[in-house]
């Protein structure tokens, strides 16, 4: 990355770089030793659950750094296992066959299909029937009368049966009340209990009374149903005499019949078509289809794995934590700087030549390279790269003189930096004695 030269430092360059014969002659030019940097950011946002280092710590190749919330995405892949087995389940289906007991099901729901279409269709001609001849409509009208009135009686019948059943469950519960109490008891038999009586006689009284309450359970269901097959017997009668004073009444009854059997017919055809799918078994395309499912359902669980993966940072290399941006419980953007890691054992530095001597210099020639702080230890320092675009130390130059102070920045390695070379350490470059690599 491009630095832009402190004001300071260049003017006391270009007082290095113009002037006299031995200040032009004057070779060394001073840098400082800066760290290789790797901004660390997550692919997928969400919020920060974990973060395990802070500015300042040491970290090793693959530690892993901080975790993204993953709830989510757990949940979405146990979905997509789910997807995945059934998928499977169905392609294993396919490749076994059908079984005798999916073909005897498939005939069952045939023949129930059967069923309704021949009813559909008889109603249909007993609506035709009607609609076409009302003398028919009349005798029809008779027997719903008929109907209805046999149809109350046993409504009637049955609430008095009801009654009775009440009242013997409640004579029953009467003795074992009295039995309780030790009262004399006469039972409906003419038996006399007394008070010292047997303990089986008086648990007979309680089976009597449960069987008597049960008989009543069961005789008010009877009257219920009864009650219901009157109302049903009077809404046909309604609708037979409706008919027979509405002629469009009758046409509607056709209309609502005939598309009753219609229906009843598709259900049919439906149904046939099951069984013979069944019968014939999986063609090679149903099978091919079921594969591609069980693909496309593991890719789905693939993706979503490597999402997961995404929600977790390491260390791509060893190095330091030279900056943190976000702490746990925040909540971070994809792509967003977390963390910077500084790289101290990849040390580079920047200088900056005048326009002048640029040309003598390339990229690959390496050049010595000492420190204040070891004077008696020697480094080589390899050029990687040459500005492109000059820099200025004034916005504009006017003159000759001015357009001395243009720069081009350079930048050099140092491939095998030891204890004594550390970032930030100023360092100066010999560029008399070039060496290629």
């Amino acid at each position: 990355m491009r630095k832009t030269l402190p004001l300071l430092l260049l003017l006391l360059l270009l007082a290095a770089c113009s002037g006299t014969a031995s200040a032009q002659n004057d070779s060394d030019v001073t840098g400082f030793l800066e760290a290789d940097t790797l901004d660390l950011a997550p692919e997928t946002g969400g919020r920060i659950t974990t973060l395990l280092v802070d500015e300042g710590d040491t970290v090793a190749a693959g530690q892993l750094l901080a975790r993204l919330d993953g709830e989510l995405l757990r949940l979405q892949i146990a979905q997509a296992d789910a997807d995945v087995a059934a998928a499977r389940a169905r392609l294993a289906q396919l490749n076994a066959g059908v079984s005798s007991q999916e073909i005897a099901l498939a005939q069952a729901r045939l023949a129930q299909a059967q069923i309704v279409h021949q009813a559909a269709k008889e109603a249909l001609q007993d609506a035709i029937l009607l609609r076409d001849t009302p003398q028919e409509l009349d005798v029809r009208i008779a027997q719903a009368q008929g109907a209805l009135r046999e149809a109350r009686a046993q409504a009637d019948a049955a609430q008095h049966q009801a009654q009775a059943a009440d009242w013997e469950a409640e004579m029953w519960q009467n003795i074992v009340h009295d039995l309780s109490q030790k009262q004399r008891v006469t039972l409906p038999n003419g038996q006399v209990i007394e008070v010292d009586a047997p303990a089986e006689q008086k648990h007979e009284a309680q089976v009597q009374w449960q069987l008597a309450s049960n008989k009543a359970w069961q005789a008010w269901q009877q009257v219920a149903q009864a009650q219901a097959a009157s109302k049903q017997a009077q809404v046909a009668l309604n609708d037979l005499k409706s008919q027979r004073q509405n002629r469009q009444q009758a046409e509607v009854q056709v209309v609502a019949a005939t598309n009753a059997s219609d229906a009843a017919e598709a259900s049919v055809r439906q149904a046939q078509a099951a069984l013979d799918a069944l019968q014939a078994g999986p063609d090679k395309a149903q099978i091919q289809a079921a594969e591609a499912a069980v693909a496309q359902a593991q890719a789905a669980r693939e993706a979503l794995a490597v999402r997961a993966s995404q929600q977790e940072i390491y260390a791509p290399c060893d190095g330091i934590i030279s900056a943190r941006y976000f702490s746990a419980g925040e909540i971070i953007a994809p792509g967003q700087k977390l963390l910077t890691l500084m790289q101290p054992q990849q040390l580079h530095m920047t200088i900056y030549l005048p326009a002048s001597r640029i040309g003598s210099i390339a990229p690959g020639q390496t050049f010595p390279l000492s420190v204040e702080s070891a004077p008696q230890q020697h480094y080589q320092a390899q050029v990687i790269a040459i500005a492109d675009t000059p820099e200025f130390t004034m916005r504009q130059s006017q003159n000759i003189a001015e357009r001395a102070a243009v720069v081009y920045a350079v930048t050099l390695r140092v491939p095998t930096p030891d204890t004594h070379l550390r970032p930030g350490l100023p360092a100066v470059i010999t560029l008399h004695t070039p060496e290629s690599p």
